[in-house]
C-alpha cells in the first residue's frame, strides 16, 4: 500500500493508545471489526472517507490531524518523535488544563529569550 495509508495507519494508534483504548474497543465504538482495525493501523488497507471520519470523532480529534504530513514540522527523525510524545499526552487534557499548560510554555519561552 502508499506510504499515506502507512502514515494514516500509525496516527490513529498513536491516537488509540493515547486514548487507553484496545483495538476491540475502538472497533465497537466505530461498529468495525477489529482485525479490520489492525489492517488501518497497518496501512494494509484504502479506507473511506466516512471511516477516516468515524475514527477521528471516536478518538476525539479533527480528521485532518490523521492526514497531515509531518514534513512540515520537521525532518529531524528524533523532533519529530518528541513532538508525537506531547501530542499523546496533551490529547486527555482538559481544555481548561490545556489553557494552564500554554500559558507556563509561554512564560517558559519569554525567560529563553532573555
Amino acid at each position: 500500500m502508499s506510504n499515506i495509508f502507512l502514515r494514516v495507519g500509525k496516527k490513529i494508534r498513536l491516537y488509540r493508545k493515547a486514548n487507553k483504548l484496545t483495538q476491540e474497543e475502538l472497533g465497537e465504538q466505530i461498529q468495525i471489526d477489529y482485525s479490520y482495525l489492525g489492517r488501518i493501523e497497518r496501512g494494509e488497507v484504502n479506507i473511506t472517507l466516512e471511516t477516516l471520519s468515524k475514527i477521528a470523532n471516536a478518538l476525539h480529534i479533527a480528521p485532518s490531524q490523521l492526514l497531515e504530513d509531518d514534513k512540515h514540522y520537521s525532518n529531524d527523525k528524533t523532533k519529530l518523535e518528541i513532538m508525537e510524545k506531547i501530542d499523546t499526552t496533551l490529547i486527555s487534557l482538559s481544555s481548561k488544563e490545556l489553557e494552564v499548560l500554554h500559558r507556563l510554555i509561554k512564560d517558559a519561552l519569554m525567560f529563553k529569550k532573555l
